[in-house]
């Protein structure tokens, strides 16, 4: 049974004691209070689990994300769910001692200062003199939050050691550097997760016990042999393979499990080949692993990594690749998100099924061209090629390198909001408040490259800022924990004896995100030839337009529509998005370096906040009235692409890669160009793939279907959208989201 609100408040008051009492070592402190809290979050199994596994969080612990509750930086290294923590003491008031209540309120008071969350606003407060926004809701260009999010660990090293072979390489390293509590914590995590898998291992005995059917008492007795076996040993079946790595995430709370069919594939070529298990019996162990994804439900992660060049058995990667696809073929849920690396000389095998997968209109498994990627990430990252090769999304689709490098991504940027501060001299217009650099009366702005430095010089000092907040966010985490479930399968944290956040990860990056810049582009190219160029209006004529949202101006919205458009192949239009994009990399790029963060690059991979920060921006150049949706990450404005597939995706394929980790590229087809020319479709895409596209989200439904999900959503309940940078059921969206996708163009027969 889930724990109680009371056993939470009584959960709360034992891990806080023992953060008092070891809080003169942060390495031992983590290492116990992790052991506490895994004791009581993990959950028991149920008669209808394959795989060990499933957590409900505290209302005070330590964890990088806890399940993705990201709210005002709750799921932030130590972190306190003051609302939750306040409404069961209330709740429970009656069954609490006049002693607990008393101890309870104190660590209230505590932890509302001691949350790493709270050190961070202190640093950030202490450097600019304020607490910058932690959500959209407000005016401005963007906001930032705290967080370590999308680490991809190396999973390859703990299924090939297994964790014996991790005790045995710390100690090597202890005889080199030295003995640490670094490495004593290290020892005593893994203690942490042996005894976690002895728990299991009992309840699974225990239902085997209690199962009625054979098949159900075969499995639960198969489960505890793993269980055992993985206690020490590397795993030697598939089945411990997959269990392994997911009581390693479960209990650390990773929310992305990198190049799955890489370091799994051997195990599954093997058990087939020897007959131990069929491909039928694979399927099954993978869907009882994407019963507990689903669990979690964490649509903006959940990434898993199929394909691509670097695998050191791409043979039996692929052939689990298949079965990793069947698997999403049947489950048919938001989670997780199935991503394929494509390459040229590929399995046609793997590509063909993962074009009939996406055919049923399941949105996965999105498409990445390493042919496109391998190299830019190289060059972006300055790395080796063999290192590039192990690239991988997460999230919604930022890059990190595979146990090589962290890379979170912690703000947002609009920049249509900032082109609408740069026609309002720092104004924020649809907000009404003064909240940008004055960057000159409209009358100041008689040039376009005047009016384009203006754009710029509203995002510099914002861009400038949040970077700091980033460097901050990462030290002040290195400050309170050495995240130990990070350091233990992330280079070079052990040989060099030092947490990741103290200088053990080999790359330290992050990603800021970018939205609107589509938008802001077409906005900024109907403004170049309708004011500057033609003459047809002024800037000042133009920007009363549009602070009446066209009212009464159809004429002129009808020429700011038509002005040339990103996904076209419009070198006018292409090349200002391109711009755009470019100088807003390089102003990143250049930021990062200033703070002290190895790479620090943008990413385009919007998800629904390209219709939700649009609800606060004025009416824009490109036609797009007061509230309404920017264009979705690197995709056009919305009906914008009106010359056909091949035109969007030439367009697409114009930025320089070099300088992003990321970005997405909605694609929708209908269901019946998919079924009568899917060949055609599939040499498209590859043509994409192998000239300098980066990657698709593929969508394969009828515009008809989601109007009438709008209308009658109880009949609609499994139909599947792509997002931008996540999926979701259609009928669950905010009808300003719904509204959003219906608009974009299908592209048909």
């Amino acid at each position: 049974m889930p724990r109680s609100g009371l056993q939470k408040l009584r959960d709360a008051l034992q891990f806080t004691k023992l953060y008092k009492e070891n809080s003169h070592d942060i390495y031992l402190r983590e290492a116990k209070c992790l052991d506490m809290q895994l004791e009581h979050i993990l959950e028991p199994m149920d008669e209808n689990d394959g795989i060990a596994g499933r957590y409900d969080h505290g209302f005070v612990g330590f964890s990088s994300q806890t399940g993705g509750y990201s709210a005002l930086g709750a799921g932030y290294t130590y972190y306190f769910k003051d609302f939750e923590f306040t409404c069961a003491m209330q709740e429970f008031r009656e069954e609490l001692s006049p002693q607990e209540t008393y101890q309870l309120q104190a660590v209230r008071a505590f932890w509302h200062e001691e949350n790493t969350a709270r050190k961070l606003d202190v640093a950030v407060a202490s450097r600019f003199g304020y607490i910058p926004p932690k959500g959209y809701q407000g005016p401005g260009v963007g906001n930032c939050d705290c967080r370590v999010a999308g680490t991809n660990l190396d999973f390859d090293k703990l299924i090939r050691l297994g964790l014996d072979g991790l005790i045995s390489e710390i100690e090597g390293a202890e005889a080199v550097n030295g003995d640490s509590s670094f490495y004593t914590a290290l020892k005593m995590w893994i203690e942490s997760l042996r005894k976690a898998c002895e728990r299991y291992r009992r309840q699974a005995l225990a239902l085997a016990a209690d199962a009625k059917e054979r098949d159900c008492r075969r499995r639960f007795l198969d489960l505890a042999e793993a269980l055992e076996n993985i206690q020490h040993a590397p795993p030697a079946t598939f089945l411990e393979g997959v269990q392994l790595m997911w009581i390693y995430s479960v209990s650390c709370d990773l929310m992305n499990y990198s190049r799955m069919d890489g370091y799994l594939g051997p195990l599954y070529a093997r058990d087939v080949d020897q007959g131990r298990i069929t491909e039928e019996e694979g399927v099954q162990t993978v869907l009882y692993l994407y019963k507990h994804f689903k669990e979690i439900d964490k649509i903006h992660d959940c990434r898993v990594i199929i394909g691509g060049v670097g695998r050191k058995h791409p043979e039996e990667a692929d052939r689990l690749a298949i079965v990793i696809m069947e698997a999403s073929r049947r489950f048919r849920e938001t989670v997780p998100q199935l991503t394929l690396r494509y390459y040229s000389g590929m399995s046609e095998e793997v590509f063909r099924k993962a074009m009939e997968v996406n055919a049923e209109g399941t949105t996965f498994p999105i498409i990445y061209s390493d042919d496109t990627n391998v190299p830019a990430v190289q060059k972006v990252y300055g790395v080796s090629r063999e290192e590039a090769e192990q690239y991988v999304p997460f999230g919604c689709g930022e890059y990190v390198l595979s146990g090589l490098s962290v890379g979170t991504p912690n703000n947002g940027i609009n920049a249509l909001k900032a082109l609408e501060m740069a026609l309002h001299n720092g104004l924020d217009k649809y907000h009404n408040v003064q909240c940008g650099v004055k960057t000159g009366e409209l009358s100041e702005l008689d040039t376009f490259e005047k009016l384009y430095g203006a754009v710029m010089d509203q995002l510099r000092p914002v861009i400038a800022r949040f970077t700091v907040q980033k460097y901050l966010n990462y030290r002040i985490a290195g400050e309170n924990a050495p995240y130990l479930h990070l350091s233990l399968l992330l280079n070079d944290c052990i040989s060099r004896g030092k947490a990741v956040f103290e200088g053990g990860v080999r790359y330290l990056n992050a990603s800021s995100e970018m939205f609107g810049i589509i938008s802001c582009a077409d906005s900024l190219t109907a403004i170049n030839a309708l004011v500057y160029r033609q003459g047809l209006l002024t800037l000042e004529e133009l920007v009363r337009i549009l602070d009446c949202d066209f009212e009464g101006h159809e004429d002129i919205r009808r020429l700011c529509l038509e002005a040339p458009k990103y996904g076209n192949d419009n070198d006018e239009a292409d090349s200002m998005a391109a711009r755009v994009f470019g100088d807003l990399a390089d102003m990143t790029i250049a930021a990062g370096k200033e703070a002290g963060l190895g790479h620090y690059n943008i990413v385009s991979v919007n998800n629904s906040m390209s219709a939700e920060w649009g609800s606060f921006c004025e009416a824009s150049a490109c036609g797009r009235r007061r509230g309404a949706p920017m264009a979705n990450g690197n995709g056009p404005s919305i009906g914008a692409d009106a010359c056909g597939i091949t035109a969007l995706l030439n367009s697409m394929s114009k930025f320089d890669h070099t300088k992003h980790v990321g970005v997405i590229n909605n694609v929708r087809f209908t269901k019946e160009l998919f079924r009568d020319a899917g060949g055609k479709v599939e040499a498209v895409l590859k043509a994409f793939y192998e000239n300098g596209g980066t990657q698709t989200n593929l969508c394969v439904i009828g515009k008809d279907d989601m109007e009438n999900a709008m209308a009658h959503p109880e009949n609609y309940q499994n139909l599947m959208v792509r997002i931008g940078g996540f999926s979701a059921r259609f009928v669950t969206l905010d009808p300003i989201v719904q509204r959003e996708i219906i608009e974009r163009t299908t592209y048909g027969g």
